[in-house]
């Protein structure tokens, strides 16, 4: 992906750019607000990092200038401010995620594909995988032409599953497709969605291997085609 870091702090701002450049990333840095409102709205990039504290505009007004210009960017608030006001008005602005400082790089790395993925399932609502076709705006699922009735969650894990097909889903990704991010679920709550999902594809199998595995102690295998 092409990502714009929004980070004042140069120590932090070089970890994140060889982090995110060592995995494949195109990495752009950002010193300060408007610097990064100018580049994201002039700029072509997947996903933005974004800081709260930053110098002559704070994040949060960045975040609300670009998304009143209708910059579509996926934007990831990476912040040592962690209180419960900040991070609502945050999301009421427009973040697609909000992440606190310390953190983990490869928490840092799956939240990322994770809110690139659902952007991306904005500009293709039309998702084909083997035999299944899943409608985004119409929210319909079919398998060989015969339609599949589901629960909202379990469309949320299908689209998750199917987009990452061969590769495996995590059960907090998982979690967060069905729920949300600050949702707080069982692993067994999932384990039970994903079993009726399971059981619901496997009806109009014909007999064949199914789509869903279980990959323990991980997640799950979406494989077809």
């Amino acid at each position: 992906m092409n990502v714009l870091v929004i980070e004042d702090d140069r120590k932090i701002a070089s970890l994140l750019e060889r982090g995110l450049s060592e995995n494949g990333h195109q990495v752009v840095v950002a010193s300060d607000g408007p610097e990064g409102a100018k580049m994201m709205l002039e700029g072509n990039y997947d996903a933005a990092l974004l800081d709260v504290l930053l110098p002559r505009m704070n994040g949060l007004d960045v975040l609300e200038a670009v998304r009143t210009r209708r910059c579509n960017t996926a934007i990831m608030m990476l912040t040592a401010v962690d209180g419960v006001p900040e991070i609502l008005k945050a999301f009421d602005l427009g973040a697609d995620d909000y992440l606190v400082k310390p953190f983990l790089l490869e928490i840092l790395l799956a939240r990322l594909g994770a809110i690139s993925r659902r952007r991306q399932s904005a500009d293709s609502p039309l998702l084909r995988v083997g035999d299944i076709a899943l409608n985004c705006n119409r929210r319909t699922v079919e398998r060989r032409g015969r339609p599949i009735h589901l629960t909202r969650k379990q469309f949320a894990l299908l689209e998750a599953l199917m987009r990452r097909n061969g590769l495996v889903t995590t059960r907090e990704d998982l979690i967060e497709a069905g729920w949300g991010y600050l949702a707080d679920v069982k692993d067994n709550t999932l384990d039970v969605y994903v079993h009726g999902l399971r059981a619901k594809l496997d009806a109009q199998s014909s007999g064949e291997p199914t789509l869903i595995r279980t990959i323990h102690g991980t997640g799950y295998l979406f494989q077809a085609g």
